[in-house]
């Protein structure tokens, strides 16, 4: 080595690396891993909008500066169309994302920090000015250690913002080819202490639609496994493997791609055909496709204003693909293609289809619909259940405090019943000579099963009818339910 020369350090050669790669690649972000495993609530669409903000900011500054982004870059970013309905979009969502936190936790303590610390809209220019807060600095700028890349084109087409968030896990833990959290850890990150508290609906709403996503769009995929103590799932591990089905190759075809199929857009966003551009524009793609078969732009001007333009295009693409198929089967091309962009078939056969496609995605959404109306109607009659229940507890405990009498009333139904006789026998091993309304009451509270078939003898006792003013109070409420019980 010449003197002179200093031997890089390993950390140095990180923060290097970490630069060449964000530089080299129009599609690579870095994030902070803090910032992966913070705690915060955004919607697929809302951290799609994120990841693309950070790809245009300068991650080698020293500090945030104002950024402007025009909404044609978005739809670029996001595969879809440019209209008035994604300008509606963006302001809508950018303005959400103004108010959302990012709550950051460890041993030390914790820290919130809003997403965006602000956000303005260019009108005339179909742009908009975004700037991040001082405090995402450590986990957006200049990061020279503990960070993950993150290649966009993975997640631009995933619906389910766990599915994104698990990519983002999966490229943390790479190194290492797995990964484990609570099932605590990680309700708290995705805002879901109060929602899916089942863990069968947690697991499937959650777990498994990011790995079906992740299938599907992502270089990255995992499997999964369940710990647990006892009966119950305390925490999954994760095991990483490379998608055999999406390389970088095919992840580059995806996002060069022109999607023409409005139907199938993930935001609907349609654009009118009647734009000035698009014509002109319609006409330069065309002539770049047919002057290779000895056709001039003169001519395909000529078909764009016979017929209508998505028949121009059917047309020239499937005489493209036949092409692709057997070079050689077609020996006139000029006069076979004429022939096809003169026919209406295949427009009538794209109306068709996309007829079919309306319909079935109608008939879908119905099903969907349907299925969400009984689950909302099944947890509502479980809340309904439940708090009858509790009245009920209610109501028996009261009771037993002031009829001192009712407690052994009970007792003498359990043990005169075959069925119930095995809770009169729990009870009284467990108290023994102790029998007493105090050691009934503190049974009753301690075992949810003597408290179940407790309340049950007293609902048969039609001589004390101790229900009757809730059956009365919660009938009507029942009916609407459909339930004939409760």
């Amino acid at each position: 080595m010449k003197q002179g020369i200093k031997k890089r350090t390993t950390q140095e050669n990180k923060e290097i690396e970490a630069l060449e790669r964000i530089s080299s690649s129009s599609y690579m972000v870095v994030l902070g891993n803090p910032l992966l495993n913070a705690r915060y609530d955004l919607t697929a669409f809302q951290m799609k909008i994120f990841h693309f903000l950070v790809l245009n900011t300068d991650q080698t500054s020293a500090g945030f500066k104002v950024t402007k982004v025009k909404v044609s870059e978005v739809s670029q970013f996001l595969k879809t169309k440019t209209s008035d309905y994604l300008y509606n979009l963006l302001e809508k969502e950018s303005r959400k994302l103004m108010k959302k936190e990012i709550f950051f936790e460890d041993e030390r303590g914790w820290k919130v920090a809003n997403i965006l610390a602000q956000i303005e809209y260019h009108k005339k220019e179909g742009a908009f000015s975004f700037l991040f807060p001082p405090m995402l600095d450590a986990y957006l700028l200049q990061l020279k250690k503990n960070f993950t890349y993150i290649d966009v084109r993975n997640i631009v087409s995933m619906d389910s913002v766990y599915a994104i968030r698990f990519y983002g896990f999966c490229k943390e833990f790479e190194r290492f080819g797995k990964f484990q959290f609570s099932v605590e850890e990680m309700r708290k990150m995705f805002n879901l202490e109060n929602k899916y508290e089942l863990y069968g609906l947690f697991k499937q709403k959650v777990i498994v639609k990011a790995q079906e996503e992740l299938i599907k769009n992502s270089d990255l995929i995992f499997d999964f496994s369940e710990i647990k103590e006892g009966k119950k799932v305390v925490a999954l591990q994760f095991v990483i493997r490379k998608n055999p089905d999406k390389t970088s190759a095919q992840l580059d075809i995806s996002s060069n791609s022109t999607d023409f199929d409005a139907v199938d857009s993930q935001f609907e966003v349609i654009e009118s055909n009647t734009q000035p551009n698009y014509e002109s524009s319609t006409l330069l793609r065309l002539s770049g496709i047919v002057q290779v078969w000895g056709i001039d732009s003169s001519t395909i001007q000529n078909w764009l204003e016979q017929y209508p333009i998505e028949q121009v295009i059917l047309g020239v693409e499937y005489v493209q693909a036949e092409l692709e198929k057997e070079p050689k089967k077609i020996k006139n091309i000029p006069a076979y293609l004429k022939t096809i962009v003169s026919s209406t078939q295949l427009l009538e056969r794209q109306k068709t289809l996309e007829e079919e496609k309306r319909v079935l995605k109608a008939v879908l959404k119905k099903s969907e619909n349907e299925k969400r109306q009984l689950d909302l109607l099944k947890q509502q009659q479980d809340d309904f259940l439940h708090e009858v229940y509790k009245q009920k507890r209610k109501l028996v405990l009261a009771s037993l405090q002031q009829n001192h009498q009712l407690y052994k009333n009970v007792l003498n139904s359990l043990n005169a019943s075959v069925f119930s006789a095995i809770y009169y026998e729990s009870y009284v091993s467990k108290v023994g000579t102790e029998i007493s309304l105090e050691s009934f009451l503190a049974y009753f509270n301690e075992n949810t099963g003597f408290e179940a078939i407790v309340i049950a003898t007293l609902e048969q006792d039609t001589n004390l009818n101790l229900f009757g003013h809730l059956v009365e109070q919660y009938a009507d409420q029942a009916k609407a339910l459909g339930l004939s019980y409760f």
